[in-house]
């Protein structure tokens, strides 16, 4: 077991801070309501509870989805994150009550201690990530190499010398997560966007390959210069918002959404 500043590592597992914030706060509730001999409609409580949170988080987000199918999408795929805590809380209140009239009261403190319990490991996360604040400007003279589209031959450049601020996506062709937000990260970059596409050390030919079979043409980083131990990167894929100065802005553990996305990228602004 080894603590970073995104994830709790269990041997291969790379378990997020804010999913192991949501295991906990559910284990708490289901267990507390089990003492209370409501286990049955803790359960009910905490499906409707989610899908609350997660349409919150769509209609929330409603205008940067490109289609009412996608955003149905967007609930129903949960391996990205994304929940709306009001509507989250509101929805499990109306389901507790529906299915306790008047003795919905026995879950009030499960839910209080299931909120205070998932703050622990959101709190880690920023003691954690807060360290990490600073500048990386010993990296400015690290050098990297890129593919353009349909190019076999990398290119060199200075890590210092890319435009900053900027997103930077540590990913891997093997990596399920990882091709399935390729489509969505190209995209921004063609229209623009300063994306850094980093791939997480394996061989042009396989990346090139990977490309074509997809149908995406993109510029691709190789990661022969240490970054990813360098940004403590301790899963894929991962993204990192880059300030001005180099320094970490934000940390993303796991595959981005269209809204997830946006978010960071109007910080760049």
């Amino acid at each position: 077991m080894r603590v970073t500043p995104d994830a709790l590592l269990l041997g291969p597992l790379a378990l997020s801070w804010p999913n192991l914030a949501l295991l906990l706060g559910v284990f708490t509730f289901i267990w507390l309501s089990a003492r209370r001999g409501v286990e049955g409609k803790a359960w009910g409580v905490v499906l409707v509870a989610g899908l609350a949170a997660r349409v919150g988080y769509a209609l929330e987000h409603h205008a940067v989805w490109p289609s009412l199918g996608a955003a149905l999408l967007g609930i129903v795929d949960i391996r990205t994150g994304g929940w709306h805590g009001w509507a989250g809380l509101l929805g499990g209140a109306l389901a507790a009550w529906g299915l306790l009239g008047r003795e919905a009261v026995r879950l009030v403190l499960p839910g209080v201690a299931s909120l205070a319990v998932a703050l622990l490991p959101l709190g880690l996360q920023h003691g954690l990530q807060r360290g990490l604040a600073g500048g990386q400007s010993e990296l400015g003279d690290r050098v990297v190499f890129y593919l353009e589209p349909g190019q076999s031959r990398p290119s060199e450049a200075r890590w210092g010398d890319l435009p900053r601020p900027m997103l930077v996506n540590f990913w891997a062709t093997w990596c399920p997560p990882c091709r399935a937000e390729m489509p969505l990260l190209v995209e921004y970059q063609r229209k623009g966007y300063p994306i850094v596409l980093l791939n997480a050390g394996e061989d042009p030919g396989a990346i090139q390959a990977f490309l074509r079979q997809s149908g995406l043409e993109a510029r691709v980083f190789l990661d022969g210069a240490g970054l990813q131990q360098a940004f403590q990167v301790s899963g894929l894929p991962t993204t990192l918002l880059i300030g001005p100065e180099g320094q970490v802005v934000a940390r993303h553990l796991g595959p981005v959404n269209r809204a997830q996305l946006e978010a960071l990228l109007q910080r760049l602004r």
